[in-house]
């Protein structure tokens, strides 16, 4: 099954295996497995449908290819209640770990791609003339207690960067404090990232759009090394600051001088 069009066939017909299977009684489920598959056929995925298809439809076909009815409805149970598998990292690859799926190839469970960076933006606050973000970041659905966080400052335009160390928290794993400073920050639109590292795999993320409850969106003005740095948030709901030089800016009684001699 090497085709672009089998394959698309293939991911329509396993993704009917959601809460429409459930709803299906003994015999209706017998007849769709069966008509699966033949479509599937005796020598399962090939190379090139395991690498178009995400590991939940893979692991799919790997329980209807092997008549695994009671791991397949597990599998789909797990999904829907939002509890999917947890993960392992191997040689800087992702697997996730189905307990109960025996006999799962290395590349059947494979989400490495599939996993991105879970993260909570909990508070942003000026301290003195520097930035303080605090927050979560982790890997998805790997479980560990060793991850480190940085949050990039990037401009919108440039792409450049700079990068701030993030210091741990202790409540819990992934928790973490920055104080980015603007003195070292071009005048520029810059939006804020985040990257988590755990067991040698780093992802990245925008960061800001999933807030704390007391997480205040207003926008943030300050002075600081002459620059103007508003904090503030995107239409999209992520963090960003906008610096801006104040050299040549003319002060509050210069400004309110030249407006009465226009006036006059």
């Amino acid at each position: 099954m090497t085709s672009d069009c089998t394959i698309s066939v293939l991911r329509d017909v396993l993704r009917v295996y959601d809460h429409r299977y459930l709803s299906l009684d003994h015999v209706q489920r017998e007849r769709l497995v069966e008509g699966t598959r033949r479509v599937i056929g005796e020598e399962g995925l090939s190379d090139a449908a395991r690498a178009a298809l995400p590991a939940s439809i893979r692991l799919r076909a790997f329980c209807v290819q092997h008549g695994l009815s009671d791991e397949l409805e597990r599998l789909i149970r797990d999904e829907i209640e939002g509890g999917p598998a947890g993960a392992v990292v191997v040689g800087g690859r992702i697997y996730a770990m189905y307990p109960y799926l025996r006999g799962v190839s290395r590349q059947d469970a494979d989400i490495t791609t599939e996993v991105g960076v879970d993260h909570r933006l909990d508070a942003v606050t000026w301290q003195s003339r520097k930035i303080r973000i605090r927050g979560f970041a982790a890997l998805q659905r790997v479980e560990t207690n060793r991850t480190a966080v940085d949050v990039i400052l990037r401009e919108r335009t440039s792409g450049r960067e700079h990068g701030f160390l993030a210091e741990p928290r202790q409540e819990r794993p992934g928790a973490f404090e920055a104080v980015a400073d603007p003195a070292v920050v071009e005048p520029g639109r810059w939006d804020v990232h985040v990257t988590a590292t755990s067991l040698g795999v780093t992802r990245e993320a925008r960061f800001g759009s999933v807030r704390g409850e007391d997480v205040k969106t207003v926008e943030q003005r300050r002075t600081a090394d002459a620059k103007d740095v508003t904090v503030y948030f995107t239409k999209g709901g992520h963090l960003a600051l906008v610096v801006t030089g104040t050299e040549g800016r003319p002060s509050s009684l210069r400004a309110r001088l030249g407006r009465l001699r226009r006036g006059g």
